[in-house]
């Protein structure tokens, strides 16, 4: 060995050294600190923090259920009732008020107006701390859940989540690691749930079983079983517009058409486009088909729905129930429709103007009918007619 590095040897052997005698004699001062005890004399503090005139904390709770179902809703009260006791027991609170999203997703804050409203009011300075369950009430989202957070902790004066399940605020610095985390999870749990749905309703797809709503599908209610039934009055209107189209009139003159006779649209509008009678001549469940999965939500986040161009599978079931047109007629026109027209060649037909009523076919009103004010006691008259011959054919 050159004695170069000799030299270089024996200066890391001696730093090496140095550094276990300080680790030694650390070491040591620490034993006979705890081995010699002094006597330390406590002077007690002669100030109570908690009698000191604090300013009232304005306090928020907010409650969210995701679903209006029964059993939802004794939650959804729980939680109201729960925040609204524990803010007005608690000393130095001040009840500002409860905002609740109820039949809200918590994986997107855009479509939760009370929570919209709660934060425009922290910004406002009208709420200095906002108490809920846990994360996955406030948020399911974990990029929006910490947006928000920030946002509030950057407030003049800053606003605080108080997640209570964990005891957690956001307001302490230390917390956000931890409110991340949980935000994940919470997130997780979205997006389970999600692909647990999407795969619940593609296995009914398979097993042919679909899910039709008649809300916009002028032609069709459902009796109380929930299956297709034919709504006469709207089935001829149905026709006519096939008919027509065969006859070589275009889509624009069918509609001009049917606004002219006054006929209402599917969603009680007096005046038809293009668009709406292209739609009912390509809806394969004129012909008593059904084709499903024809939209898909891109992911449970942001809701949107795109319409599927093959990018997932199609499930078709054929003669699902019973047909307003034949199957012979819907192929044609769709071979028609292959080649749009700009000029129609046929004769403008006449549709009968009978008696038509709008009814609702979906929602809480769900059965009711639109009526007009104007009408005369004979329409009134024929109304109720309507009515019964409409519950009849349900039964």
């Amino acid at each position: 060995m050159s004695k170069k590095l000799m030299v270089q040897e024996t200066g890391k052997w001696k730093k090496k050294e140095k550094a276990e005698n300080r680790r030694r004699m650390e070491r040591e001062r620490v034993r006979e600190t705890y081995a010699n005890k002094k006597e330390v004399e406590v002077i007690p503090a002669t100030v109570d923090i908690d009698s000191i005139d604090r300013p009232i904390t304005k306090v928020a709770a907010y409650c969210r259920v995701s679903t209006l179902e029964d059993a939802q809703a004794g939650s959804f009260e729980r939680q109201i009732q729960h925040f609204r006791e524990m803010i007005e027991n608690t000393e130095g609170w001040k009840n500002v008020g409860i905002y609740a999203d109820e039949g809200a997703s918590g994986t997107n804050m855009k479509k939760r107006p009370e929570f919209q409203r709660m934060i425009q009011d922290c910004k406002d300075g009208k709420i200095d701390l906002i108490v809920t369950k846990s994360v996955s009430r406030f948020a399911r989202n974990t990029r929006d859940c910490l947006e928000v957070v920030r946002v509030l902790k950057g407030l003049s004066p800053p606003v605080g989540v108080f997640f209570e399940d964990v005891n957690l605020n956001t307001i302490e610095a230390k917390n956000e690691f931890t409110l991340g985390v949980m935000s994940l999870v919470a997130q997780g749990e979205s997006e389970a749930k999600s692909a647990a749905i999407t795969w619940s309703v593609i296995e009914r797809f398979k097993n042919g079983v679909p899910i039709i709503s008649t809300n916009n599908l002028l032609g069709y209610d459902k009796d109380k079983f929930g299956k297709l039934i034919v709504v006469e009055e709207e089935a001829e209107v149905v026709r006519y517009i096939y008919n027509c189209y065969l006859d070589g009139q275009t889509v624009k003159q069918i509609a001009e058409a049917l606004t002219e006779a006054h006929i209402p649209t599917v969603k009680g509008r007096e005046v038809w486009n293009s668009g709406t009678v292209r739609n009912i001549l390509k809806n394969e469940k004129y012909c008593g088909d059904v084709i499903m999965q024809k939209t898909f939500t891109v992911d449970c986040f942001s809701h949107k729905t795109v319409i599927n161009r093959g990018q997932k599978p199609k499930y078709r079931l054929t003669d699902d129930h019973e047909a307003i047109v034949s199957r012979k007629v819907w192929d044609k026109v769709q071979e028609l429709l292959k080649e749009p027209r700009r000029y129609g060649n046929g004769k403008k037909k006449p549709i009968e103007k009978k008696f038509r009523v709008s009814k609702i076919k979906n929602g809480r009103l769900k059965g009711f009918a639109v009526i007009d004010p104007r009408w005369r006691q004979k329409d009134v008259d024929k109304f109720f007619e309507w009515l019964s011959k409409s519950e009849e054919r349900k039964e």
